[in-house]
């Protein structure tokens, strides 16, 4: 196994090209189909980016000149998408949260990001919210600062993660409680995504999604105020693989969150752990 920069709890660790493989030829994309089909219509075929192996090293020996880097595309359908990925079988699988007049125009585009603020071709973006037990104060893991110094900047145990439970439902009680309306949540595999599901969110101009932000962090709650700036465009596909960690992305109830396993049960951890 390479040499990391990672310092995870037991149960956690990088899955390998081999094991990347029996997950997705056994994962049934029609979840992913249905997950899509329930965004708002310019995000349910977006502009996906797949990450070939830059954190754990592993990456089939055809795409290893691509690690260090992410590539994005586009597909006619997202029954197209297994194909892709059984191709790559990427470390990671994000989708671009970003609406496009023209996908297929941003896709190629070397401004992607920042480009996209003045840009004529941008709609609006999904509004989310992200929250990681490495931006958690932790007794025994220390502040996301001392994770950057030290050996592991994604270093994580028992107690910062179930504090980012407890945020997470504490953030979403926030926004439903007449702030931003209904929510829904997505376990990525170390932390948890919080969507709003308004409308008149998605459309939400650049200079206010960096409000909020600030808001929320004056609130104190642990997010990563890239994520909901809308500077960091890009989130976790649900059922994908999370390849750092070798758990699985999952669309989750948040009313149920403090009654799920995360780390031991088969609805988020892959038969070959």
């Amino acid at each position: 196994m390479p040499s990391l920069r990672h310092c995870y709890p037991v149960n956690h660790r990088p899955a390998r090209v081999s094991e990347r493989r029996r997950y997705y030829s056994k994962l049934d994309f029609s979840l992913v189909e249905r997950w899509f089909a329930e965004r708002p219509v310019g995000l349910r075929n977006p502009v996906f980016h797949l990450d070939a192996g830059t954190e754990t090293r592993f990456a089939r020996r055809e795409y290893r000149d691509k690690r260090d880097r992410l590539l994005y595309f586009t597909v006619e359908s997202l029954g197209e998408l297994k194909g892709m990925v059984m191709e790559y079988l990427p470390e990671d699988l994000y989708y671009d949260r970003n609406v496009y007049k023209d996908k297929e125009a941003c896709s190629t585009c070397g401004e992607i990001g920042e480009g996209c603020r003045n840009c004529e071709n941008w709609l609006g973006q999904e509004l989310m919210f992200d929250i990681d037990p490495e931006n958690i104060d932790c007794p025994n893991c220390g502040t996301l600062e001392d994770r950057v110094k030290g050996a592991s900047m994604f270093k994580f145990c028992y107690i910062c993660f179930n504090k980012a439970i407890d945020e997470t439902l504490r953030l979403n009680g926030w926004l439903e409680s007449g702030k931003l309306g209904a929510t829904f949540t997505v376990y990525s595999g170390r932390g948890f995504h919080i969507y709003v599901e308004e409308e008149k969110a998605l459309a939400m101009p650049f200079n206010e999604r960096e409000r909020l932000a600030e808001e929320v962090k004056n609130q104190g709650f642990p997010i990563d105020p890239w994520v909901t700036s809308g500077e960091a465009r890009l989130a976790r596909v649900p059922y994908s693989l999370n390849g750092l960690v070798s758990k699985i992305c999952q669309p989750i109830l948040i009313n149920e969150i403090k009654k799920l396993d995360f780390w031991r049960s088969r609805q988020f951890v892959p038969d070959f752990i």
